[in-house]
């Protein structure tokens, strides 16, 4: 694990999740809400809510938030399941693993970090996702070794992505994003959309920890099949 510093990012994200985290975070509701019987169905995975420290110069206008970047990884557009989606970096666990060690362990693959070079800020409850039979945990985490993240999950992974937690938060790139009948909260980012399971989880997660901007959720982005499945990706 990385040591502490007193990147006041760091801190002040540390403060934040523990003091949430203490009074309880709201479970995500809607299609992914927790169920014991269900989830003995599901596969077990994990993922890794990465925090670091902004690589801009922070605006200081709404604390923690402008103060800290999360990483992304998307995904090659020539896999065949959730092809081009942009995701958290995670998976399924293998067997005799916790579900942290899954989420670091995953992340090192699709992202080349190592798990020395991240500090575990807290474990969520774990959230459903049916249309893929997964059963999901997250995990939050920071790391004060951005520049270690390297490309290494060739075919799977087409890029990392270093998004400014600010950037996510500001409404006028947001939407609910709609396709075959399905809504969730969305993101828009130069490369595509943040949507379906992480952008809910995104968007639950900036709300409990007190980020989340008003936003217009009547804005609606129809995405069809072909932008859902990365049509607009090229590999390099």
């Amino acid at each position: 694990m990385s040591s502490p510093t007193d990147h006041p990012g760091r801190e002040a994200l540390q403060r934040l999740v523990a003091q949430v985290v203490a009074a309880g975070i709201r479970p995500l509701g809607g299609p992914h809400a927790y169920d014991a019987e269900r989830a003995a169905q599901y596969r077990a995975s994990a993922v890794l809510v990465l925090f670091a420290p902004t690589d801009r110069r922070a605006r200081a206008t709404n604390g923690v938030s402008d103060a800290v970047d999360l990483f992304l990884v998307q995904r090659s557009p020539l896999l065949r399941h959730h092809p081009g989606q942009i995701a958290l970096p995670g998976g399924r666990l293998e067997h005799g693993e916790t579900e942290v060690e899954a989420a670091l362990r995953e992340t090192e693959e699709e992202i080349g970090l190592a798990a020395r070079h991240v500090e575990v800020l807290a474990e969520l409850e774990p959230v459903l996702v049916p249309i893929s039979g997964f059963v999901v945990h997250p995990v939050l985490g920071w790391t004060d070794s951005p520049d270690e993240v390297s490309e290494i999950a060739p075919g799977e992974v087409l890029h990392t992505l270093r998004v400014p937690v600010a950037d996510l938060l500001e409404p006028a790139t947001r939407a609910t994003v709609t396709i075959a009948g399905h809504r969730s909260a969305g993101f828009e980012l130069d490369s595509g959309w943040v949507w379906g399971f992480t952008g809910n989880l995104l968007d639950h997660l900036f709300t409990e920890l007190g980020w989340t901007r008003p936003w217009p959720r009547e804005r609606v982005h129809v995405m069809s099949m072909d932008e859902a499945r990365g049509s607009h990706l090229r590999e390099p």
